[in-house]
C-alpha cells in the first residue's frame, strides 16, 4: 500500500457538499500562500473541513475530523 500525499487543509465554518460549489475570498496570507502552492500541482486541490468549535479567523480552532477535498476550477486575483 503507498503513503497517501499530505492535503493542504481549509477550515470553514461550513460545510462543503460534495459536487457543490464553493465560491471564497481568501485573504488570509498563510492561505493565499497555500492557494499559490495549490495552483502548481496538476490537479489543483485542497481540503475543507468544519469548524466545529472556535472562528475561521486567527486560528486556535477546533476542527472536525471528516472533510471534502476541493478542486480548484476557477481563481481570480482582487
Amino acid at each position: 500500500m503507498s503513503e497517501a500525499a499530505p492535503l493542504p487543509m481549509f477550515p470553514l465554518g461550513s460545510v462543503l457538499l460534495p459536487g457543490a460549489v464553493l465560491p471564497l475570498h481568501i485573504f488570509e496570507p498563510r492561505y493565499r500562500v497555500m492557494l499559490g502552492d495549490c495552483l502548481n500541482d496538476i490537479e489543483p486541490s485542497f481540503g475543507v473541513v468544519l469548524i466545529a468549535r472556535g472562528s475561521e479567523v486567527g486560528g486556535s480552532d477546533q476542527r472536525t475530523m471528516l472533510g471534502t477535498r476541493a478542486r480548484i476550477v476557477q481563481v481570480a486575483e482582487l
